[in-house]
């Protein structure tokens, strides 16, 4: 029998995480009107929670896994937002078209 995950008196908030090989999406439980930043910035706790979670490879590797819930080291952490403040994401030619024109020359 699975166990439901209590989150009593939280807001969930949708995340997108980055660390140095992977990119997670999941949710997070914050203190009712929290912020993110707040969350992860408190010196009262080293492990985040995260819950859904979609680990994908960003590096050469290509793997990707989910899980119901992990336990996320905050040292570990390159960038974290919430998934509404994600605005698009762009092709590194689209940012430096001029990148491909120095690769096709000569």
């Amino acid at each position: 029998m699975e166990r439901e995950i209590d989150k009593p008196d939280r807001d969930e908030i949708s995340v997108i995480i980055y660390l140095s090989n992977c990119k997670i999406k999941g949710k997070m439980f914050v203190p009712p009107g929290g912020r993110v930043s707040d969350f992860v910035n408190s010196p009262v706790r080293q492990f985040i929670p995260v819950t859904d979670a979609e680990i994908d490879s960003i590096s050469g590797a290509k793997w990707s896994y989910r899980v119901k819930f992990l336990n996320l080291n905050k040292n570990e952490i390159v960038t974290i937002f919430p998934a509404a403040a994600f605005i698009e994401a762009k092709k590194a030619e689209d940012i430096r078209p001029d990148v491909n024109e120095d690769a096709t020359a000569g």
